[in-house]
């Protein structure tokens, strides 16, 4: 979970341009034979335009070979659902699952594919998709935990964090905590209510839009979104915002364009990504720090760029690129500093991703902001160590509780005047 993941990895483009008696099955066989035998050339072939243009031959070749050595041979295809513009398939590796996820044009050609982390279908009631945000390209799905009262009550929007991190604080990439879910039934137990959601393209949120469609700005419109209908929802006093990593940059920028009542950010970095990126391959590798720079930089220009190094494919992956330009402009200093309601900053001092010194970041661009340094709490909000394998263990331990301190200064927070 340490390693840079901006996206799902090894994602494929997406598009709406859908045939009326498409193939689906002969489709997804053959796409299980290709994969199953390396045939990256016969997959190649089965590419419409728009797959074609971003996913060259010998990235095709590599893509296959890093699925297989990841996961081994694909053993399975059970489909799972779908509408007029994709079908899903839940494929079973050697290694793992994941959810593949085609569409076809009128040839019968694959205008969209791509695996992203499978996540079973919840079924209990506090996992129901009860609190759904629809726009004009998206239904955004979430759950509200709603408490017993009388009258109108605080309502807390859970933003997750980078990648397919779910509504729950959970992805298929390792990462089971339950964090998200904890929170929220713990606000529940408190009078609060919570609404968490899976970002656009996560989990019951996937669409059939072009992957590099899928832009940091539309994942700050959605958050907006949902801000607007909790505002409009009598059934709430308040909004507050908490936004945990990635999630908080989102936050403070969504509540730039839809005004909340209180803003919460947890384990939110303290300077713009390029920044941070380069710092976490420096670390790793000078010379790919220095070959990331030049193509960061243009970035966030606004320019695509051309990356010929294999260690930074899924970094610059060409699909990714427009979420990445989207994302590098903004200064979380710079934007917090544009929130003009009550702010609480919090940060676990043995986070191994997001330091205390991107807390304090925060709290110079927001000076009246409450800071609150939690001891011996980790990313994933959970009581671990700096380092070692307790600290890591907690990240698939879906049973072990939040961290105390932090859940007691965040109910103090939100029933603050």
């Amino acid at each position: 979970m340490k390693r840079i993941c901006l996206l799902t990895t090894l994602l494929l483009s997406f598009s709406l341009e859908i045939a009326a008696q498409a193939d689906y099955p002969t489709a997804a066989a053959k796409i299980q034979r290709y994969y199953n035998r390396q045939l990256a050339d016969s997959l190649y072939g089965m590419f419409g335009n728009s797959i074609k243009s971003a996913l060259p031959p010998d990235q095709t070749r590599a893509m296959l070979s890093q699925l297989q050595n990841q996961l081994g041979d694909m053993m399975r295809l059970t489909p799972t659902g779908g509408d007029a513009s994709y079908h899903t398939w839940k494929a079973d590796f050697a290694k793992g699952t994941l959810t593949m996820i085609l569409a076809l044009n009128a040839g019968n050609q694959l205008e969209g594919f791509r695996f992203v982390p499978y996540q079973e279908k919840k079924t209990t009631e506090n996992e129901v998709d009860n609190y759904n945000l629809t726009t004009t390209d998206a239904t955004i799905r979430g759950t509200l935990t709603l408490p017993v009262s009388n009258g109108p009550v605080p309502v807390v929007l859970i933003i997750a964090g980078s990648g397919p991190t779910d509504r729950d604080g959970n992805n298929n990439m390792g990462l089971k905590t339950n964090a998200y879910k904890m929170l929220a039934e713990t606000l529940q137990a408190d009078g609060i209510a919570c609404v968490r959601y899976d970002k656009r393209g996560v989990g019951a949120s996937a669409t059939g839009k072009l992957e590099t469609d899928i832009s940091f700005e539309g994942t700050i419109n959605d958050a907006a979104g949902f801000i607007k209908m909790l505002k409009a929802d009598k059934r709430f006093s308040s909004v507050i915002v908490a936004g945990h990593s990635e999630g908080s940059m989102i936050g403070m920028l969504a509540i730039q364009r839809s005004p909340a009542d209180k803003f919460i950010s947890i384990a939110g970095a303290g300077e713009p990504i390029d920044i941070i990126l380069q710092r976490q391959l420096a670390a790793q590798s000078p010379p790919l720090a220095a070959k990331a720079k030049s193509m960061l930089d243009s970035l966030k220009q606004g320019h695509s760029v051309v990356n010929t190094e294999p260690a930074l494919q899924n970094l610059f992956y060409p699909a990714v690129q427009p979420y990445m330009m989207s994302w590098v402009k903004y200064d979380p200093e710079k934007e917090i500093g544009q929130l003009k309601i009550p702010v609480l900053i919090i940060q676990g001092n043995t986070d191994a991703q997001v330091s205390v010194k991107d807390a304090k970041h925060l709290k110079q661009g927001a000076p009246t902001a409450q800071l609150e340094i939690i001891d011996q709490m980790n990313h994933v909000l959970k009581d671990a160590p700096a380092s070692g394998g307790i600290n890591d263990i907690t990240y698939a331990d879906p049973t072990k509780p939040l961290n105390t301190q932090f859940v007691k200064d965040v109910k103090n927070f939100i029933k603050s005047r």
